[in-house]
């Protein structure tokens, strides 16, 4: 579908298919739109539509912000978003030594690493190519942040409280700030909206109860 001025519009459907991007992952991000600036969307025929070209440019900077904040490595994250990149290209992309992680990773993946874009059919083998986007949001969601082997090295960081830190603690204040007088029985089903995987109600109870005596962020 296209607008007056000619642009393409597409349905969180368009979305999905566009980009490659879960159901739950675009709700997520439309849910988030007072912090992460999403795009408004436009209502044609009762269906929220957006800009294509405005979607993707607001959430390539998205992933690239995200990912610069969550690795003290020296990622690199320049470049087009849509570029596709090998083994060596996603190393410095990810900030690791050499493309031998990325090597083990393709046979053994970590918890949220991407699959492959793409595949060069070599001579004697398969080479693997991903858009650069997608490594940035890998580095934005990994787990073990800051460590390129997903483990983090040294002591343990010491936290001053329950789910210092913690992205969900983050979405349990905004719930409360939004409805004050709420019960943590009645924050909890829209809160289990809010994350890919699902948490039990007593992981959220506890969530809830850190971010009542924590309401300030760090």
């Amino acid at each position: 579908m296209s607008s007056e001025t000619g642009r393409k519009l597409y349905s969180r459907a368009g979305l999905r298919k566009a980009h490659g991007i879960s159901e739950s992952t675009l709700q997520n991000l439309w849910t988030d739109r007072e912090n992460n600036g999403h795009p408004p969307a436009e209502i044609i025929d009762g269906v929220m539509h957006w800009d294509g070209e405005v979607w993707a440019t607001w959430h390539y900077e998205l992933q690239r912000r995200r990912a610069a904040a969550a690795t003290t490595n020296a990622p690199k994250l320049d470049g087009d978003p849509e570029e596709m990149v090998g083994p060596a290209e996603a190393a410095k992309i990810c900030g690791f030594a050499d493309s031998a992680t990325i090597s083990h990773y393709v046979k053994n993946p970590p918890e949220s690493w991407p699959a492959p874009d793409d595949w060069d059919e070599l001579p004697t083998r398969r080479r693997p190519k991903w858009k650069r986007w997608r490594l940035w949001q890998y580095l934005a969601d990994r787990k073990g942040r800051g460590h390129a082997g997903g483990r983090p090295t040294g002591p343990r960081a010491r936290v001053a409280y329950p789910y210092q830190g913690d992205e969900r603690l983050t979405l349990a204040r905004q719930a409360i700030a939004a409805n004050p007088k709420a019960t943590n029985a009645e924050l909890i089903p829209q809160l289990l909206e809010l994350t890919e995987k699902t948490y039990s109600r007593p992981t959220w109870n506890n969530i809830l109860k850190s971010a009542r005596e924590h309401p300030e962020g760090d």
